[in-house]
């Protein structure tokens, strides 16, 4: 079987993550996979694809407009021949669905976000709930997510969440009496870090040998440095850029914190809950209430609370038995996100859709 994945681009990020392991998987199982991407790291895929993978970067895709991406993406169609494409996020799943029209080819989309809450022109959820009916198939990460689907779409849409395991480079070894807060995201204000430093000068005022670490670059890195001056915690916070490596941060903390203000299904949770590592996350739609059990693996806490954030995370910190039973509860979710599982689900998905091509 021939298979075209397509994304914004080789970065960091769960969409990225999600495409290199099907495509890996698919082309273990002997299929010819072509992943097609607009923009590329300087360095080169932050993910990494084995060699019988094809990568594509179309000529100019780098800053293109939507109608030149559509174009690139209708001729990648054409010169592939896929018997199935697979399409990640708003915007490209919209220009997808546009170029495939008169192709005959099948395509399953993924929404990988909450495209009622993202920083993105209207326009863009309006096309892909006009389109949306010409997929084969809408994967959708939570049934929350699939309920926001035109109603009409709902009953052909499919659940699956992103697989996830234990990182085998970078296991999590959390310290039940230990104080490093990891947060891991694009430094961009759907992840709430502006928050999260705001409840760090509430916590730090409790437990002074507390430091957090956020790992992630994006276009708040200014504001949140100030923010930082502005509250004294350069000594507390640091902001190194990316992880180095996928899961890095993973066994340099001791509590997860992700404060967003709305998510698809956030993956640095799921790493941390299927690792063992304690979280405090945000009751935020759609991911983290089908992943934490409260008192169990991790906290919530209300969406830009920063005073109930605050509290969690020093309740949390204070409690060395509770840390301890949390790291011990990675099953909750290792079972149901497990990857064979779940790329096994992805299988079924493009088996069907490829039978209407």
């Amino acid at each position: 079987m021939k298979v075209l994945l397509i994304q914004g681009g080789f970065g960091v990020g769960g969409a990225e993550k999600v495409v290199a392991m099907i495509a890996s998987h698919r082309a273990q199982m002997g299929d010819e996979v072509t992943v097609m991407g607009f923009d590329m790291p300087d360095d080169g895929s932050y993910f990494p694809y084995p060699e019988n993978v094809r990568i594509l970067l179309p000529d100019g895709a780098k800053g293109s407009n939507p109608l030149a991406r559509c174009q690139m993406i209708r001729r990648t169609i054409r010169a592939t021949q896929p018997d199935v494409v697979l399409s990640f996020l708003t915007k490209i799943n919209v220009l997808t669905l546009a170029a495939a029209i008169g192709t005959g080819v099948p395509v399953v989309i993924s929404e990988r976000n909450n495209p009622r809450a993202q920083n993105a022109h209207p326009i863009w959820r309006h096309a892909q709930n006009l389109l949306v009916r010409r997929a084969a198939c809408a994967v959708m990460q939570t049934d929350r997510a699939r309920a926001d689907l035109p109603s009409a779409v709902q009953v052909a849409a499919k659940v699956i969440p992103n697989p996830c395991a234990p990182n085998p480079d970078h296991p999590a070894q959390p310290d039940p009496d230990g104080n490093r807060l990891v947060a891991v995201g694009r430094l961009d204000p759907q992840k709430g870090f502006d928050v999260l430093l705001r409840a760090m000068g509430k916590i730090t005022a409790v437990l002074p040998d507390v430091t957090l670490t956020i790992h992630g670059e994006g276009p708040e890195r200014k504001s949140l440095e100030a923010l930082r001056a502005e509250l004294k915690l350069e000594n507390h916070v640091a902001l190194p850029g990316a992880s180095p490596t996928p899961g890095a941060w993973l066994s340099q903390a001791d509590l997860l914190i992700m404060p967003s203000r709305f998510e698809g299904f956030p993956n640095v949770l799921a790493e941390a809950t299927v690792s063992g590592l304690p979280v405090v996350s945000t009751d935020c739609d759609f991911g983290p209430r089908e992943m934490i059990e409260v008192g169990e693996n991790g906290l919530l806490v209300p969406v830009d609370d920063v005073p109930a954030l605050a509290s969690a995370v020093v309740g949390l910190m204070q409690d060395s038995a509770l840390r301890t039973h949390m790291a011990g509860q990675a099953a909750i979710n290792r079972d149901r996100l497990a990857p064979q599982r779940i790329l096994q689900d992805w299988d079924r998905v493009i088996a069907r859709a490829a039978k209407r091509g």
